[in-house]
C-alpha cells in the first residue's frame, strides 16, 4: 500500500502559531523529515514541535535533511535528488512522512525544491500540503502595520536582489517586504529614496519574529540611519510608501 508525503509549515516561530490540521498530521505520520542547513546545527522547526511529538504513544521516526547553502548548482541538484529519493522510498513502503518547514511549505521554503523533485522523479508518490502561517503576515502583526489596504500593490524582494532591481519593483508598489535583510537595510534606504518613498514613509524592522528573542522597531525611513540594526538571518522590513501614527516602538530603538 502506497504512502503519502506531507509538507507542513509550523509557523513562524511561536508554537502555538501552527494550524490545527498540521498538529494533527504530526501526531499521526510515520516519519518526520527536518530539514537542516548544517549537520551540527538543532533544527528550529523540530523544537517548535517537540511538545506535540512529546504526546504521541508511539515517536515517530525522525530524520535530518541536510541541505548546505551552495552555489554550485551540480551539487545542489545532487542533494535533492538524494533527499527526494530517502522521502519516496518511505512513502512507497507504504509509510505517511511529513517534512516540516518554517512558515509555509510555498513561501521561500526549502520545501519547494524537494516538491519539484518528487514531482519529477516520483510521480507516483501522493504529495500533500498543509499551509502554514507565514513570516510575511506575523511580521505585520507584531509590527502592527498593515500590509496592504484597499488597492494597495505590495512587492515583496529578496533584501540581495540587484540594487537597480529593486528601485524598479519600488516604482510600482505601494508598500514593500523586504526578505532576511538586517544585513543590508540601511543600504536600502537611498534606494527606497530614488523611488520615490519619502523620509516620512513607514518602516517596521522585526527580528526573529514571534520568538522568545523578537525585537520590533517601527518608525520612518528617516529615522533608519539612527536604527542599531545587528545582523540577523531571520529578519524582515515592511516598508509602506504612505506615513502611519507611529503605535509601536520597542527592541533596538536608540
Amino acid at each position: 500500500m502506497a504512502g503519502k508525503f506531507i509538507g507542513i509549515g509550523v509557523g513562524p516561530g511561536d508554537p502555538e502559531l501552527i494550524t490545527v490540521k498540521a498538529v494533527n498530521a504530526l501526531k499521526t505520520v510515520d516519519v518526520i523529515f527536518v530539514p537542516k542547513a548544517h549537520a551540527n546545527t538543532p533544527s528550529i522547526a523540530l523544537g517548535m514541535i517537540k511538545h506535540i511529538l512529546a504526546e504521541r504513544t508511539e515517536p515517530p521516526e525522525v530524520l535530518e535533511l541536510v541541505f548546505p547553502m551552495t552555489k554550485n548548482e551540480s551539487e545542489v541538484q545532487r542533494l535533492w535528488a538524494k533527499n527526494a529519493s530517502l522521502v519516496a522510498e518511505k512513502a512507497k513502503n507504504g509509510k505517511a512522512a511529513a517534512f516540516i518547514t518554517l512558515g509555509d511549505p510555498m513561501f521561500y521554503s526549502t520545501f519547494i525544491y524537494l516538491f519539484r523533485s518528487l514531482r519529477q522523479d516520483y510521480p507516483e508518490v501522493k504529495v500533500e500540503i498543509i499551509p502554514g502561517v507565514t513570516a510575511l503576515t506575523a511580521c505585520a502583526a507584531s509590527a502592527q502595520v498593515p500590509l496592504a489596504e484597499k488597492e494597495e500593490v505590495v512587492a515583496i524582494i529578496p533584501s540581495d536582489l540587484d540594487s537597480a532591481l529593486i528601485e524598479e519593483t519600488a516604482k510600482h508598489a505601494d508598500n514593500l517586504v523586504f526578505m532576511k535583510c538586517a544585513h543590508r537595510f540601511k543600504d536600502l534606504v537611498p534606494i527606497l529614496e530614488k523611488s520615490s518613498f519619502t523620509e516620512n514613509s513607514t518602516v517596521a524592522l522585526v527580528r526573529r519574529c514571534t520568538m522568545p528573542e523578537e525585537k520590533v522597531i517601527v518608525g520612518r525611513i528617516c529615522d533608519v540611519k539612527n536604527w542599531a540594526i545587528p545582523e540577523d538571518y531571520f529578519s524582515m522590513a515592511i516598508v509602506r510608501r504612505s506615513e502611519l501614527p507611529i503605535s509601536r516602538k520597542q527592541g533596538d530603538v536608540p
